[in-house]
Parts: C-alpha cells; structure tokens; sequence
C-alpha cells in the first residue's frame, strides 16, 4: 500500500515536549516509548510533525506530554478523551487541541 504525507497540527499548553502515539507502525504502535515527538512553532504557536502514513487506512492516535500513558491527554474536567481517527489521504492536515494533559 502507498504511503501520504500527513501533517499534524497540535494546540496545545507550552512548555511540554510532546509525542503522537497511535494505531500504525510510523506513530509507534500505542507504544508510548516509540511515540513521535512534536515540534514546536513559535511563530504559529502549534506543535506539529509530519509523518508517511498507509493511504486508505483508518489512523488513530493520541497526545502524549511525554513517553509515558501517565501523561496522556484528558478533557477539561480530566476525563479521558476518545481516540482521534481519520482516514490517511494526500494533503491532510489533522488539526487536534488538547486542553490538559
């Protein structure tokens, strides 16, 4: 299967380092310890990545504020939150806002 380019764009409270983790092998297999690390943009003021993805495939993932499930991203009253999931397609920006870790 044929891989697309898939950028992420994460708001997000500054000052953590923070990873993706999700379903496929380029986002570490939900292995917190093999996430992929954002980067930070001061001039957008966003963490973002890019990443191959399988074209087609139902991706999900989350955001973690370091390599640790202890740190995973939670809802505004600290809840959990569902995955987030999309369809890996050409030119796809995949924009996410994480209230709390």
């Amino acid at each position: 299967m044929a891989n697309t380019k898939v950028e992420f764009l994460v708001k997000a409270p500054a000052g953590n380092d923070l990873y993706l983790v999700g379903n496929v092998l380029a986002l570490g297999e939900w292995n917190a310890t093999k996430g992929v690390k954002l980067t930070y943009c001061d001039e957008c003021g966003l963490y973002t990545a890019s990443k191959l993805l399988p074209a087609g495939e139902n991706i999900e993932f989350k955001v973690l504020a370091g390599k640790s499930w202890d740190a995973v991203e939670k809802g505004t009253w600290g809840e959990d939150v569902p995955n987030h999931a999309f369809v890996a397609s050409k030119g796809i920006k995949v924009e996410v806002e994480v209230v709390r870790f």
